[in-house]
């Protein structure tokens, strides 16, 4: 079975587009997938037994069977790139929950204030754009407490646009502690923070 376009790319990806026999890179060389082991000795299309290799270091190869040091090597490089694979997967997992956990307490607070029309209370509306403008905000370094707070004054503005208003209280927030924190750069200037010794 031949290898996919993703595999491929996957495989020169993680062997930093350099032949792993001869060791040439790309572009000085043209670069395709090689069997360690090939399929004709038993070889599979798994990326453990996939290599970068470059166009005369494959042909001279045939179905010879690899060198011990060379599939105990890539295996161990495929072994690694799962287990960076598995990591950079878990992070964005955890991202993931984070953000979500995030994103419903900041519901839940906003959604305890309602309006009354007629007979019937509605929550105000937040545009589609609101989970990226609180992951703004705390990335600028506001804490949950200070969103939470600044719901409520916006609410208690009587607004008509609860959530502009409510934006609007917290860039002034950002730039009030950026401000503060100039301050303590420029009041510190001449410490050595950080530094032991």
């Amino acid at each position: 079975m031949p290898v996919s376009k993703r595999l491929r790319f996957e495989i020169l990806r993680r062997d930093g587009h350099t032949c792993r026999y001869c060791g040439c890179s790309a572009p000085e060389v043209k670069l395709t997938v090689d069997h360690v082991v090939a399929v004709a000795l038993g070889g599979s299309d798994d990326p453990s037994n996939l290599v970068a290799a470059c166009a005369q270091c494959n042909a001279g190869k045939s179905s010879v069977p690899a060198d011990a040091p060379l599939v105990a090597d890539v295996a161990a490089d495929a072994l690694r790139w799962a287990t960076a694979i598995e990591l950079v997967a878990n992070a964005r997992a955890a991202k993931r929950a984070e953000s979500a956990h995030i994103h419903a307490a900041f519901i839940d607070k906003w959604n305890t204030w309602t309006f009354r029309r007629g007979i019937h209370d509605y929550h105000f509306n937040l545009p589609g754009n609101w989970r990226a403008s609180v992951e703004r905000f705390l990335d600028l370094g506001l804490q949950m407490d200070d969103l939470h707070e600044l719901v409520d004054v916006a609410m208690g503005s009587r607004s008509d646009d609860p959530w502009r208003y409510f934006c609007g209280c917290c860039w002034r927030r950002v730039e009030q502690a950026q401000k503060e924190a100039r301050e303590i750069v420029e009041f510190y200037k001449d410490a050595d923070w950080g530094h032991n010794g």
